[in-house]
């Protein structure tokens, strides 16, 4: 009996258990499945985690050659977008026995310039499709638009907005702003942790009516997280530790997992470069690029839901409460950027993964 096999290489700590809806909605289909992962990976090593993965029908590998023990010629690979390194690997290897392979991308953003060997691909837009067919013409032999399974949570997420800020040490009578700081990858850009000081200052000593917290990249979360299968580090910049413990080392950070739960609670969202701008429309909060002039910027921007303001400009912006949010702009920017917001690119996605499995 052909099966779907879902590999996945990284773990993020913002979305710890991201492809569970997918899986489960596949099981429940009544398809033959298995999850892989690297030998070692945190996954099975953290207690915290390994007790949600258990449950799962998991399987795994130690070098990329070993998928091809896990995957016959009538099965379907999942993975995320890939095209380098161990999953890259793994997918090629598949690819090179003309298996099927049916990528689901979670960043919306490398699948524009580079490309991989899967013969299939799900990206979050319409607009991101045209643009992938543009770029690479018959390269894929479809490319479908879902939606992304990583904004699904954003659709049930709920917070009590008072508890949230208490958790936190912040005081729920004053508004709530959060600093979203780009891929710590990108530290080397000129400028970018003098900003982010900036900011942090004149919220701090000029609003007088707001706190701040920050809501961390990904892949600044696993700084502090071992050296293992699922872990990527990007932090060499800051000699591997968090962003905001070189720029902000007494500023309030959020949980890795509660990320959505601060956007739900947030009045408004302070932000240079970072591709959380297409995430807060999701929750239809005020998003103020600062700056954003001075660095390149790979997500859609639009007027309508964004403000665009230089740094000293920031705390007239905030004390005048001069920011606001059109929240059918915001529907209409989610329905052209991510298809929907309704939580249900997993259900999209998993659909056309049965539909390839059984062509």
């Amino acid at each position: 009996m052909s099966k779907i096999v879902i590999f996945s290489s990284e773990f993020m700590p913002t979305f710890p258990f991201i492809e569970f809806p997918l899986y489960n909605y596949i099981k429940n289909s009544g398809c033959n499945i298995k999850y892989i992962l690297r030998e070692k990976d945190i996954r099975l090593t953290d207690p915290s985690l390994y007790k949600y993965y258990k449950k799962l029908h998991i399987e795994t590998i130690n070098k990329p050659k070993d998928i091809l023990k896990k995957i016959e010629k009538d099965d379907l690979l999942i993975t995320k977008f890939c095209y380098k390194r161990f999953d890259g690997d793994v997918v090629s290897l598949v690819r090179g026995k003309n298996i099927k392979i049916f990528q689901h991308d979670v960043g919306g953003i490398d699948v524009r310039v580079r490309s991989s060997v899967a013969q299939y691909l799900c990206v979050k837009s319409e607009s991101l499709r045209r643009a992938v067919l543009k770029k690479f013409p018959k390269h894929y032999k479809n490319v479908f638009v879902t939606g992304t399974i990583q904004y699904d949570n954003a659709y049930s997420t709920k917070v009590d907005r008072d508890e949230f800020m208490r958790s936190y040490g912040l005081n729920p009578d004053k508004k709530l702003v959060i600093l979203t700081p780009a891929n710590p990858g990108e530290a080397w850009m000129d400028g970018l942790q003098d900003d982010y000081r900036k900011i942090v200052n004149i919220v701090r000593n000029k609003c007088p009516n707001y706190d701040l917290i920050v809501k961390g990249h990904p892949l600044d979360y696993t700084a502090s997280m071992p050296a293992q299968p699922g872990i990527i580090h990007k932090n060499e910049h800051y000699k591997g530790k968090h962003s905001w413990e070189v720029w902000a080392p007494q500023l309030p950070v959020i949980k890795a997992e509660e990320g959505y739960k601060a956007l739900k609670a947030c009045d408004a969202v302070l932000n240079i470069r970072s591709s959380l701008a297409m995430e807060t429309a999701l929750f239809k909060k005020p998003l103020i690029n600062i700056n954003r002039n001075k660095y390149t910027t790979n997500w859609p921007f639009d007027s309508k839901v964004m403000l665009d303001i230089e740094m000293d400009e920031l705390a007239f912006v905030l004390n005048t409460n001069n920011y606001s949010v059109d929240e059918k702009a915001c529907e209409e920017y989610v329905k052209r950027e991510n298809y929907s917001g309704d939580g249900r690119a997993y259900v999209r996605t998993a659909d056309l993964a049965i539909r390839i499995l059984n062509k």
